[in-house]
């Protein structure tokens, strides 16, 4: 997921994630639940199909100067 590297998908995440009705507890890589019954395992999912992996690379190349 692209969520630390692309603002966009960042933003997306968080509205998308609110709009759960959960309190989203994220740090700058990762998401805390307290139980897995609180995992939106369909936003997740879709969070993930929205970051094929030539996207990801990118992301990370132009994060660390390569590209």
């Amino acid at each position: 997921m692209n969520i630390y590297g692309d603002p966009a998908d960042e933003e997306w995440f968080v509205g998308h994630y609110k709009a759960t009705g959960q309190k989203l507890n994220m740090g700058k890589s990762c998401v805390w639940l307290k139980t897995l019954d609180d995992l939106p395992i369909d936003l997740i999912g879709e969070a993930i199909a929205r970051s094929p992996g030539d996207s990801y690379i990118q992301i990370y190349e132009t994060a660390k100067g390569i590209n």
